[in-house]
């Protein structure tokens, strides 16, 4: 689906910029991250983890959409909408995890250890950054 259709289907909608559940949001992210770091991951809770690791980073991007207008009620069109905000967004990369994490949810798909580190680490890295220089007004 793209940006047009996402438009046209309602999965992005105007909305009023609302700072407090901007500010909500990066608290709830803030507290997913928190949990996942301090978690002893293994092999056995490494999905779960993953899934609250893309949680966290969707929130913030979530906030970054609030905070210029827009409401987003479909992950593909977060990421598409973002694409546009942010000319260097790793949209490859998001869509990717989104794939990952909808496979973990909905279809009971494990991802091996090693790599869900690595797809944490990225996930965080990318929201750090999100935060850095878009949010920070925010917190």
């Amino acid at each position: 689906m793209d940006l047009n259709e996402c438009y046209k289907n309602g999965f992005i909608k105007k909305t009023e910029i609302n700072i407090e559940l901007i500010k909500s949001l990066i608290e709830m992210s803030d507290i997913k991250e928190i949990t996942v770091n301090s978690a002893r991951l293994d092999k056995i809770n490494i999905s779960a983890y993953i899934s609250m690791a893309y949680e966290s980073l969707r929130e913030i991007l979530e906030s970054l959409c609030i905070s210029k207008g827009y409401k987003v009620l479909s992950h593909q069109c977060l990421g598409e909408l973002l694409r546009e905000i942010i000319k260097e967004f790793d949209f490859v990369g998001f869509d990717r995890w989104r794939y990952i994490r909808n496979g973990i949810n909905y279809y009971g798909t494990k991802v091996d250890f090693e790599q869900g580190k690595e797809i944490i680490r990225k996930m965080f890295d990318m929201k750090k950054d999100i935060l850095n220089k878009y949010l920070m007004k925010f917190k």
